[in-house]
């Protein structure tokens, strides 16, 4: 019988003690079940820190001490450590750079576990450690996620965490007060069950590294993760009175400065706990480990008891295990004359525990699964529409979903699962080319005329005339007045090339003019990168991509439909529409509406949303495509310093092809003022890093859709504060850079 395949999702790229050795145990125990297991290869997003934890003179001072030779020697021998760990002891999936990378799992995978840690915490939420983007319902596990926080205070990802937990087919945590935070969001089961860490017998972790080895029980163990002069004197006071050797197992950055400090490896952190004459820690997995190996321990609390307090993870084992005294709570003297435990009770306790935990693991997955029948061609549709251009049977269309985006839409009664719409689906290609190795331009139209009407140097109405120029049809994308929406066409014609030009910060309709690529036998399609990604796939596929010209654009987003749509509802009737109104300067954004009104992007109400990056489409906050493509070329704006002056537009340019080479040498002799730059403009000039969906965007795309609400109140509601913190950042970083300068100097 064919073994299961089991996927973890879980934290262990973080080089910390506890993040790790959950992540190995989790999966070692799969493995002694029987199972094939990996753990997800997935790294998680990072999380701002709120504006008030930012500004903290501590957090600005950490960064600094950071970049001292001597620690940054000693970060990169840990982080050596650490890899060297996960690359002996565990196994893993295929790198995943993307929510769509976890998308192609399903088929690979008979479970999922999300596993330990605190990846259910509030403060770092991130819906695909709750497995969003697996398709099956029944293959849904949780073991042992940690919510951390006593409550869920943010009822945007309250209502997001809810619709989540209910769609898994068995369901666990790790602590009693995530439980009773949980039970009030379902009617699910919930069980309570031990860490991964605590499933490992303390016999099978010797067995595994041969822990014994040490076997010296003449020093104390010092792991704190919270840098605290207090527990640090109060651990010296104690190792002195027991005539003992203090040993620092490194839990921040400061403990890098201390004498004592052992910069261990996993397995060294094992060993040292192991063999300690006693543990002094803050830390949960320092608890535990003291715990399971049986070793006399003293448990600071890390965290004042109020509403971010995550103290309960250790009162909650402390309390399980009857070991509530070896709390610290200023009682220094106790912890010296009773430093011996008898942990006989503690053991029996956990061998009942670790029986519960692993029945209910093998359980949940022995659970058959449940297929469903609806065919999900991706999990981030980007609205290209190439997947309803390729099917045989017009199962597929392209409509406005739920929350006003392009969304593939499938007629289950005509499918005949042929895979031709996988087959085209630019979200689904795992290989493209790295900006990294392409040659990137500064150029411009040398037709005054073309640089007004354009968006910046005019380089797309210059490729666009040199195509029909030899023969070819443009595809490209125009603003349809008619329908009040960005739509594409194909053009013929010289004349109608206007029709194309300038920006539209709108998803557009593709339906019409991709289908009509099918019978076109060359051409030049211009679109975003994820449009252009599939229209290469599908002409690779029909054998016809040396017949075009493919050109994608710089793109940050697209907001939904919903915020355009009450937008231009201010408006009578629309009669003109210029999203980069260039009258007013090339870097001054101006939106012009029936050339009456116009009002820079500062003052704007769409641009208060589009400019924060807010009501998005999910698949523009997980874009794969902002430092790689397929086209022949990339065009956008050229921003930087060395463009201050220009007022009339400059157009970057990144060469992917020899194809795309050939042209834009041949427009650099007549057309175009070409000039080779440096690739690292790209990157320094261009957004090239997903920014983290908003935890309440689709609260807002709702507010959008209503008619209760007009923009403005929205705007005031949502779009202030990001911009407020904007700025607040910029000064922040500025004065980070100014103390790292003195430092310097």
């Amino acid at each position: 019988m064919k073994k299961k395949n089991i996927a973890i999702m879980t934290w262990y790229t973080y080089n910390n003690y506890g993040s790790v050795l959950q992540a190995y145990s989790l999966q070692k125990v799969i493995k002694n079940l029987g199972y094939n297991a990996d753990t997800i290869n997935f790294s998680p997003k990072v999380q701002n820190l709120n504006l008030k934890e930012k500004v903290k003179f501590e957090n600005i001072k950490k960064r600094l001490l950071q970049e001292k030779k001597n620690i940054k020697n000693s970060i990169n021998e840990k982080y050596i450590k650490f890899q060297n760990f996960r690359t002996k002891e565990m196994s893993f999936t295929p790198k995943c750079n993307n929510v769509t990378d976890l998308f192609l799992l399903n088929d690979v995978y008979d479970k999922f576990i999300c596993g330990s840690d605190q990846i259910w915490a509030p403060t770092v939420f991130d819906e695909n450690y709750f497995l969003s983007f697996v398709t099956d319902k029944s293959k849904k596990i949780s073991y042992a996620p940690s919510i951390g926080l006593p409550t869920i205070e943010n009822l945007s990802i309250k209502e997001n965490v809810k619709k989540l937990i209910n769609e898994f087919s068995s369901l666990s945590i790790r602590e009693e007060q995530g439980k009773k935070i949980l039970q009030e969001l379902t009617t699910k089961e919930i069980n309570v069950v031990l860490d991964p860490t605590l499933l490992l017998t303390k016999e099978e972790w010797n067995e595994q590294f041969s822990l014994k080895e040490y076997n010296n029980d003449d020093y104390i163990v010092f792991y704190c993760l919270k840098n605290n002069k207090k527990q640090y004197s109060t651990a010296k006071k104690i190792a002195k009175k027991l005539n003992k050797q203090l040993k620092i197992i490194p839990g921040n950055i400061e403990d890098y400065q201390k004498k004592e400090t052992i910069n261990a490896s996993p397995e060294e952190f094992l060993k040292l706990i192991y063999n300690a004459y006693m543990v002094i820690t803050d830390s949960f997995h320092g608890t535990i480990f003291a715990i399971n190996f049986n070793v006399p321990f003293l448990t600071f609390k890390r965290f004042k008891d109020d509403r971010l307090s995550q103290n309960s993870r250790i009162y909650n084992i402390l309390r399980k295990t009857n070991l509530e005294g070896r709390l610290y709570n200023d009682n220094l003297d106790y912890f010296i004359n009773n430093v011996k435990l008898n942990f006989n009770e503690a053991n029996k306790i956990l061998d009942i525990e670790r029986k519960k935990s692993m029945n209910f693991l093998k359980y949940s997955i022995q659970l058959p699964n449940i297929r469903e029948n609806q065919k999900k061609i991706t999990n981030l549709c980007t609205g290209c529409g190439m997947c309803s251009v390729v099917c045989p049977t017009k199962a597929i269309s392209l409509k406005l979903n739920e929350n006003g985006f392009y969304h593939y839409d499938i007629d289950n009664s005509k499918c005949i699962n042929c895979n031709q719409c996988i087959m085209v689906c630019g979200q689904l290609r795992k290989n493209m080319d790295s900006i990294k190795n392409m040659k990137l331009y500064s150029a411009y139209s040398l037709d005054e005329n073309v640089l007004q009407k354009s968006s910046s140097g005019g380089v797309a109405y210059e490729l666009s005339k040199y195509a029909i120029e030899h023969n070819l049809q443009v595809v490209g994308c125009t603003y349809d007045l008619k329908n009040n929406k960005a739509k594409h066409i194909i053009v013929d014609n010289i004349n109608e090339l206007d029709k194309l030009s300038g920006s539209k910060y709108l998803q557009s309709d593709t339906a019409e003019a991709f289908k009509k690529i099918e019978k076109m036998k060359s051409g030049l399609v211009i679109g975003t990168p994820c449009q252009i990604n599939s229209i290469d796939r599908y002409l690779r596929n029909a054998n016809k991509r040396s017949e075009f010209i493919l050109v994608d654009l710089i793109c940050h987003g697209v907001p939904t439909y919903f915020l355009w749509n009450k937008y231009i509802s201010q408006f009578p009737e629309i009669d003109s529409v210029i999203f980069r109104n260039k009258k007013y300067g090339w870097e001054k954004k101006y939106i012009s509406i029936n050339k009456k009104y116009n009002k820079p992007d500062n003052k704007d109400l769409f641009y208060s949303f589009f400019e924060n990056s807010i009501a998005y489409n999910d698949a523009c906050y997980n874009c794969k495509y902002r430092t790689e493509t397929n086209a022949d070329l990339r065009i956008g704006d050229y921003w930087g310093k060395q463009h201050k002056k220009n007022n009339n537009g400059i157009s970057m340019i990144i060469c992917n092809t020899n194809r795309g080479q050939q042209i834009i040498n041949q427009l650099s002799c007549k057309r175009i003022k070409l000039e080779k730059e440096n690739i690292d403009d790209y990157f320094n000039f261009q957004q090239i890093n997903n920014i983290p969906i908003p935890i309440n965007n689709e609260q807002i795309i709702n507010e959008l859709k209503s008619n209760e609400n007009n923009l403005k109140k929205i705007s005031n509601k949502y779009c202030k504060k990001i911009t407020k913190n904007k700025k607040a950042e910029k000064i922040i970083i500025h004065i980070y850079n100014r103390i790292k300068g003195k430092k310097n100097g």
